[in-house]
């Protein structure tokens, strides 16, 4: 008797967990726009989700001696950002942020160039991309070529800094979307209660990169995160079976 009060009290407290896909599927429909798919670095796992996302994020690098973008976070793979475009090019409605891991003031200027000529090859509109770097003056050609761009801030955990390197850093945060070099500044989550009064003249992008979709609704800077109408994506995890 004990044994199948057991098992029957396992399977209440496992039940909930049998919703957790439809869960995610709901929030994600819900803010459709806005909750993109991170880190999806091969075809697969864009294939894979496609149908549960609509916009996605992946990491790429410049490689100018192969004539080419490569997906990959720290170094460049096999897979063309080719494959990525004609993908767009094939779905009008969906975007794509691009995290440019290299991106310099001395390489923009071949970087754009040749982004723009695969955006031809491919039939991708301009606007169905964000570019990202951490270098912002790199970005400033990016914006006066027509695309949209966010400056990835790089800058130590909040707790690493005191009072005065905190305003120092704001204070450069704020030159940057100023300066009209960028479209958006883009920053994990833990950084928007550090941001979220000031003033900004450009866009908003974050990540809860250790979040999934369905637990947004249960954490209060997620949801105000979700109902900020500057913060214009909120990237999301799941690795599914080709995450890299």
């Amino acid at each position: 008797m004990k044994r199948r009060v057991g098992v029957a009290f396992l399977l209440v407290l496992c039940l909930p967990l049998l919703f957790i896909p439809l869960w995610n599927d709901r929030v994600v429909d819900h803010y459709i726009d806005k909750i993109w798919l991170h880190r999806t670095n091969t075809m697969e796992k864009l294939h894979e989700f496609e149908d549960e996302y609509k916009n996605f994020e992946c990491d790429v690098l410049f490689v100018p001696e192969l004539t080419d973008f490569r997906i990959g976070h720290d170094t460049p793979s096999a897979e063309s950002l080719d494959s990525y475009l004609d993908f767009l090019g094939k779905n009008p409605e969906r975007e794509l942020w691009i995290d440019l891991k290299n991106l310099t003031e001395a390489n923009c200027r071949q970087a754009e160039s040749l982004l723009t000529d695969m955006l031809v090859r491919s039939g991708t509109d301009k606007e169905q991309l964000i570019v990202e770097s951490r270098d912002w003056a790199a970005l400033r050609h990016f914006t006066r070529e027509g695309y949209y761009t966010s400056f990835y801030l790089d800058i130590p955990h909040l707790d690493e800094m005191d009072e005065a390197e905190c305003r120092a850093r704001l204070d450069s945060v704020r030159r940057v979307a100023g300066s009209g070099a960028v479209s958006a500044v883009s920053f994990p989550a833990s950084y928007y209660v550090f941001l979220r009064d000031l003033d900004f003249p450009v866009d908003l992008l974050t990540w809860e990169h250790r979040r999934w979709a369905w637990q947004l609704p249960f954490f209060s800077r997620s949801r105000a995160i979700l109902k900020d109408n500057r913060v214009k994506v909120v990237l999301v995890k799941e690795k599914g079976h080709y995450h890299q």
